[in-house]
């Protein structure tokens, strides 16, 4: 069996990754996708995941927060703002609208916007000439989407209806590059968000001077040529996007989805590749487990503990059971996981959800908004803190990977 040392540099890099990714991912999981590179190439690795940048359930809120108000200074104040989520309904676009509706500023002014039921017949739903319309979507990459969907849906109707609209694009991430495209396409364009330059961009890479930035692409391309193709319908032929989806070369990844902008080094699972933030769902679906399993670790310690009173005769942990939901519901939480987000890891309704919130409520483990009481961060930082003083003193020496490898550290994460 093939063993790899983890260098105290590593293991340190390693653990300072997991605060940057706000905890999103573990130690564990970096050390998984590691395994899909050569040992020496590890540096390249680490080095990409050290740019990558995660947005949060809080941060998506206030950056789309932030932009509608500059949007209401910017429009007349007697002026309808429609809202649109780009794509078919349940992709991103559309589910992002869930945040929208979460920001202060929608809340206050709930009568300046109208949310669009679909993207036909816009007139009949109020749009005339004029009017300002907003789409919405949480990343921009090469722009031809965007310019695709709106030439699709409303340029027609424009044309048909001989009249022009203000397209607003309100996005959380843009790729510079895509505005060329976007205001070459669309009249009376703005987009509001934070523009982004490519990761590999020249003379403004954030990987650094040319001779610095040159191997890493290499890596990142070598790599993503085999994890990322897409049929073109124009050139009836397979295309591969190793650099992410039309070479957008993004580094950016959202606590709902990655998006397929980003270098597919990071989520895809062509080819026995193991993600770090999967796309796919059967991929999702083994992190879900990963999540249950160790929610039934953390609720053993909770029982030893007796911070909960395990009421089972049998001394056995069931997903159904209210202990293990309200725990997991703690973890999520704390992660800053929404409710559409918790009901679909744990399996569960939003109803049953609601039963977990009321049981929390009853135990003054969440306050009667549903967030995580004193108590209830109490409950999470102390098992927290047991659960790695007990690793420490097992002095685990390896760390056995899902691929059946094994990592042998001399030191990982301040462990001997």
């Amino acid at each position: 069996m093939k063993r790899r040392i983890i260098s105290n540099e590593h293991s340190e890099r390693i653990n300072s990754i997991c605060l940057r990714l706000r905890n999103s991912v573990t130690a564990i999981q970096v050390l998984n996708w590691l395994e899909n590179f050569k040992e020496g190439e590890w540096n390249f690795a680490l080095t990409v995941l050290e740019n990558l940048k995660y947005f949060t359930i809080s941060e998506i809120i206030y950056d789309f927060d932030e932009s509608l108000k500059r949007i209401l200074t910017d429009t007349p104040k007697d002026e309808k703002l429609y809202l649109h989520g780009l794509g078919e309904f349940g992709k991103s676009g559309s589910s992002l609208m869930y945040y929208i509706k979460q920001t202060p500023t929608f809340k206050s002014n709930e009568d300046r916007f109208k949310i669009l039921s679909h993207i036909t017949k816009i007139k009949q739903q109020g749009i005339g000439a004029n009017r300002y319309l907003i789409l919405i979507d949480d990343i921009i990459g090469s722009g031809k989407s965007v310019t695709t969907y709106f030439n699709h849906n409303i340029k027609q109707q424009l044309l048909k209806g001989n009249f022009t609209i203000n397209t607003i694009v309100l996005c959380l991430a843009y790729m510079q590059d895509s505005t060329k495209l976007l205001n070459e396409n669309i009249d009376n364009l703005k987009i509001y968000g934070t523009g982004y330059k490519k990761a590999f961009a020249s003379g403004s890479s954030v990987f650094g001077y040319r001779p610095k930035m040159l191997p890493i692409r290499q890596f990142c391309y070598e790599y993503g040529l085999e994890l990322f193709k897409v049929y073109d319908t124009e050139l009836k032929e397979t295309v591969p996007h190793p650099l992410g989806y039309n070479k957008s070369q993004s580094l950016i990844v959202f606590a709902h989805s990655v998006p397929n902008n980003t270098l597919p080094i990071i989520w895809s699972s062509k080819n026995n590749w193991h993600p770090l933030f999967p796309r796919n769902a059967g991929e999702k679906i083994s992190q879900a487990k990963d999540f249950r399993n160790e929610t039934i670790h953390w609720l053993n310690f909770a029982y030893k503990l007796q911070i909960f009173n395990n009421e089972n005769p049998e001394n056995k942990i069931y997903f159904k059971d209210i202990n293990y939901k309200i725990l997991a519901v703690i973890r999520l939480k704390r992660r800053g996981s929404i409710d559409s987000i918790i009901c679909q890891l744990l399996g569960i309704s939003v109803n049953e959800l609601n039963e977990v919130y009321e049981e929390g409520v009853k135990r003054n483990i969440f306050d009667a908004a549903f967030n995580l009481s004193s108590h209830g961060t109490d409950i999470y930082e102390e098992l927290k803190k047991k659960i790695k003083i007990s690793n420490t003193k097992e002095k685990r020496n390896y760390i056995k990977l899902q691929n059946g490898k094994t990592y042998v550290p001399k030191i990982f994460l301040g462990k001997a």
